[in-house]
């Protein structure tokens, strides 16, 4: 079992759906943080989020994100990952992972013959898999994030 509360649930999980394809306006011009220029408004293409996030469409799925244990990672409850399962792992790779059972997303990093899987809230304890005791796949590298942004608390 995974001790920590944020493990995926198996109904958070999705395949990519190519025949839903759309393409979206795509603005040339660079947004700024301050005020934006109205004479900016050339759409340069029609753009697919599919086309630019999902680079194996039959080895690719998205997962709902649960729990708090990635926010140093952007990634918030409700996150949408697009997750890669042909991609190669390294250590420091963002990944979803199957361990005893459960799947997760943590920070992959190999310690000699031992995993780590580091969370990035460290509110949150890293789960050391022991290759040769636990049941353990990755199930793929996460290559981008959707999520709406995070909620500004006002400090009083």
């Amino acid at each position: 079992m995974i001790d920590t509360p944020d493990r995926i649930p198996p109904e958070n999980i999705y395949l990519v759906n190519a025949a839903r394809r759309r393409r979206l306006p795509f603005y040339e011009s660079l947004v700024p943080a301050g005020f934006a220029s109205p004479a900016e408004n050339y759409i340069r293409e029609k753009l697919s989020l599919d086309e630019l996030c999902v680079a194996h469409p039959d080895c690719t799925y998205f997962v709902k994100a649960v729990g708090e244990s990635m926010i140093g990672d952007y990634i918030y409850p409700g996150s949408i990952l697009i997750v890669d399962s042909v991609k190669m792992v390294f250590s420091g790779s963002v990944v979803v992972a199957w361990v005893n059972g459960e799947c997760c997303v943590k920070r992959f990093v190999r310690k000699g013959h031992m995993i780590m899987l580091e969370s990035s809230n460290e509110k949150y304890p890293p789960i050391y898999v022991h290759l040769d005791k636990d049941q353990f796949r990755v199930l793929g590298v996460v290559t981008f994030i959707v999520s709406k942004p995070p909620k500004y608390v006002r400090p009083r």
